[in-house]
């Protein structure tokens, strides 16, 4: 639903469910606010154990935002896309360099079928990422700003202590490799996806987002009641990806698998056609993106419970040290490449010997 204003406040109210029943994906909810009580965090860390090979998706209550901080990042993501193209092309970002701060419009033409989308990226608050934003953002920064920094400092941090408990190494090790103020790209996500009509989608499988996996550490994903989003299973199943109110959806993404030798999967998912009653209205999402600093090589790290399970050497490896910084960058561009018509078919390799997987 479109914000409404309140004087001069933006307000947002989420769609209503859908009715359909749908085969979901029965996943874990990890409570972090038991990590601050006696026995939470080895508790938490047996809940890691029973699933996380298994599944790269979950749910984290406890999270501490409320509903209404929720909805006013949706108020001013429904409002940003609500900008005329002209002044949201004006801050364009450069993903055949490999960069995605900034706005990314939806393709248009015979290219519609690649990309059905737009986003805009702010990227978190440093000196390195200093740049120009609409008037809409720059008004709204200080809320924004506080947004961000919650989602890194009360969900990320503590589940990087959490998964550096299960591998049994220093608490410390991961949360010192995704310091904010050190240079690197994480980013908070506002983001449309545009219906098509049912013959349209048929044509493509009623596919709005392929199958892939991220590539940064974690991807934290808040309430969207539109259904859309499915995760596959370790069978090879797809299925639905229910959104509660009071989660936050968490998937595993590239970087936790290459430094967790494969133990922590980056998980594949995709957005399909919403159901009846949902498939003629736009989809928004509001997701942050955590990513290691850019200087992080993704090697597995020295893990007791690695080499237990023989997983230290058996990873994939690349041909040579790829940091954080090159996968990511060689991901976008090589998306860019596809996306925008340059390449008919998407490129296998990514970077030093290491390819993507691609579904659907």
């Amino acid at each position: 639903m479109s914000p409404s204003r309140v004087g001069d406040v933006l307000e947002y109210e989420y769609p209503n469910e859908t009715k359909e029943q749908l085969e979901y994906a029965d996943l874990e909810a990890l409570d972090i606010s038991k990590l601050n009580q006696p026995g939470g965090k080895q508790e938490l860390a047996e809940q890691v154990l029973r699933f996380i090979n298994q599944n790269g998706f979950f749910y984290v209550t406890g999270h501490g935002f409320s509903d209404e901080e929720v909805r006013r990042q949706y108020a001013l993501c429904e409002a940003f896309f609500e900008l005329s193209l002209e002044e949201k092309l004006k801050y364009i970002c450069d993903t055949a360099k490999g960069d995605f701060r900034g706005y990314k419009p939806q393709s248009t033409g015979k290219l519609a079928a690649r990309d059905n989308d737009e986003r805009y990226n702010i990227p978190k608050f440093t000196l390195e990422h200093e740049r120009p934003h609409p008037q809409l953002i720059r008004e709204h920064w200080d809320e924004i700003k506080a947004f961000s920094l919650k989602i890194h400092n009360d969900v990320l941090l503590p589940l990087l202590r959490l998964f550096a408990y299960v591998l049994e190494i220093d608490e410390d090790f991961l949360v010192e490799r995704h310091r904010y103020e050190a240079e690197g790209l994480e980013y908070l996500r506002y983001m449309k996806y545009y219906p098509r009509s049912a013959e349209a989608d048929a044509q493509l499988g009623n596919i709005w987002a392929k199958g892939h996996t991220d590539y940064n550490t974690l991807t934290f994903l808040f309430h969207q009641p539109v259904a859309g989003l499915q995760v596959q299973t370790p069978e090879g199943q797809w299925k639905y990806v229910r959104s509660p109110r009071d989660a936050i959806i968490v998937n595993i993404a590239d970087a936790l698998e290459f430094l967790s030798g494969g133990y922590l999967k980056s998980t594949v998912h995709r957005v399909v056609r919403p159901p009846a009653g949902q498939a003629d209205r736009p989809r928004l999402s509001l997701i942050y993106f955590a990513r290691p600093e850019a200087n992080i090589i993704l090697k597995p790290i020295s893990s007791p419970l690695l080499q237990r399970l023989g997983l230290q050497a058996d990873a994939e490896q690349f041909s040579h040290d790829v940091t954080a910084e090159e996968w990511a960058r060689a991901r976008i561009a090589k998306d860019h490449r596809f996306r925008t018509g340059l390449v008919d078919q998407r490129e296998k390799e990514i970077i030093a010997g290491v390819n993507q997987k691609y579904y659907d």
